[in-house]
């Protein structure tokens, strides 16, 4: 990785802490309160979203999902020994089998899909990480994918709080693995919303529409305040 992208994603870092987990810290202190909730992260990288829950939730049961090798190593140094946090070495979609990861230069945007290099936004990022647009993607490789109602079935699991899903344009894939089999009770469903073309995705995959005729309606919306990204949390309509 180049000097220029690690100072980048040092700053997009800093960025987050300061203005974006703020905002969602506010959104779940003001909801019901739970001591000891479930926790799924869904797209876990270095461990963001998992010390941002913990902070809120220290006794939260968390279940962690990162197909990466090399950042899964890093995740079980990170938080070996503490028995609350299960990491699956795998990614998530909706089959049970095996799919190829884009390892981007930017870990954070790995992803499963294929990348729209007629897209001008993703023309505009390459040029801000200094890098043509045949070198975002810097290797490819095949990684185990499990859905989530078989993972949640396997573990018993019957309620979950949060359902935390980032997985740079694969999140439909991840909601028809969810909604394939009997769901547990699930409070908030935390999605990235892309609101560009980066990706190429089949059209109507709409992870909204999905969620809609699942029962989930949209609770709130908080910008990361870069790129043309926000966080979208819904939950259960009434």
């Amino acid at each position: 990785m180049g000097i220029r992208v690690k100072i980048i994603q040092a700053l997009l870092d800093i960025h987050e802490r300061i203005f974006f987990y703020p905002k969602l810290r506010a959104f779940y202190q003001k909801q019901k309160e739970n001591h000891q909730p479930t926790i799924l992260d869904v797209g876990a990288n270095k461990g963001q979203s998992i010390d941002f829950f913990l902070s809120l939730f220290p006794n939260a049961r968390i279940f962690a999902f990162e197909p990466n090798p090399v950042l899964f190593q890093k995740l079980q140094q990170k938080y070996r020994g503490n028995s609350l946090i299960h990491l699956v070495n795998k990614g998530v979609s909706n089959q049970n089998g095996q799919l190829e990861l884009k390892e981007t230069v930017t870990d954070e945007t790995s992803t499963f899909e294929d990348l729209n290099y007629e897209s001008k936004y993703l023309e505009r990022k390459t040029k801000i990480l200094g890098v043509n647009k045949d070198q975002l993607v810097r290797k490819s490789y095949w990684v185990d994918v499990i859905r989530l109602s078989d993972f949640i079935q396997e573990q018993g699991i019957t309620d979950i709080h949060i359902l935390k899903i980032d997985t740079e344009g694969h999140e439909y894939n991840c909601l028809e693995g969810l909604f394939s089999g009997d769901i547990p009770l699930i409070n908030f469903i935390q999605l990235e919303h892309h609101n560009d073309d980066m990706y190429l995705q089949a059209k109507g995959q709409s992870p909204e529409k999905l969620l809609e005729e699942k029962g989930f309606a949209s609770f709130e919306v908080i910008g990361h305040g870069f790129g043309n990204l926000d966080e979208r949390i819904y939950a259960q309509a009434l």
